[in-house]
């Protein structure tokens, strides 16, 4: 546990997309330390089952191969839970100013809605690289689940097309996969750490 932090590089990711797409269950999965602010736990939050709030949490991994010129030795990625209700837009504006890279969570089941196309907006005013998380994998019938999983990516893979954003890769998941140890791996949320 020989943890400097001046050996760490650190990338602020924020989680971005419409309400209940399932952006807190996601950094939920992924973070190895959550802060005070994590995972909704302000009792208003818990109450109306809705982020409020800016939620911080973060996990370590070893530094990319394309990094290792910095004097780094290790990666430390900080999740930005934002807000997906559209009345708290101008916190999810707010948290944009600290963030290296987006997560654009976006429920396989719905789609693009409301305020992931706000989102879609916001990311291409801030020109920061984007990853697209196809979340909730699990709610699509594991008869056709692959299909329609590679359907809904050329889908929103068009739709993106058409925008300004530096599009990462489009990846589909589901946290409550998270658990599982079926053939459902490839689904698990940890393919976001690569």
């Amino acid at each position: 546990n020989n943890f400097v932090m001046s050996q760490v590089l650190n990338i602020n990711v924020g989680f971005m997309g419409h309400v209940d797409s399932g952006k807190t269950s996601l950094s939920k999965c992924l973070s190895d330390i959550g802060s005070t602010a994590a995972f909704d736990k302000h009792p208003q939050s818990q109450e109306r089952g809705i982020t409020l709030d800016l939620g911080f949490s973060s996990f370590k991994a070893d530094l990319p191969s394309h990094l290792h010129r910095t004097n780094k030795n290790t990666l430390q990625v900080t999740l930005v839970d934002c807000p997906g209700h559209a009345s708290l837009f101008k916190t999810v504006i707010g948290g944009s100013k600290i963030i290296d890279m987006i997560l654009l969570v976006i429920d396989i089941t719905h789609g693009i809605q409301v305020q992931t196309a706000e989102c879609i907006l916001l990311a291409e005013i801030l020109a920061r690289p984007v990853l697209v998380a196809l979340n909730k994998v699990d709610r699509l019938d594991k008869n056709v689940r692959d299909h329609l999983v590679l359907q809904e990516k050329m889908k929103i893979s068009k739709i993106l097309s058409k925008t300004a954003l530096k599009i990462i890769n489009i990846v589909s998941v589901s946290a409550a996969l998270s658990s599982s140890s079926d053939e459902d791996l490839k689904y698990h949320p940890n393919v976001l750490k690569t």
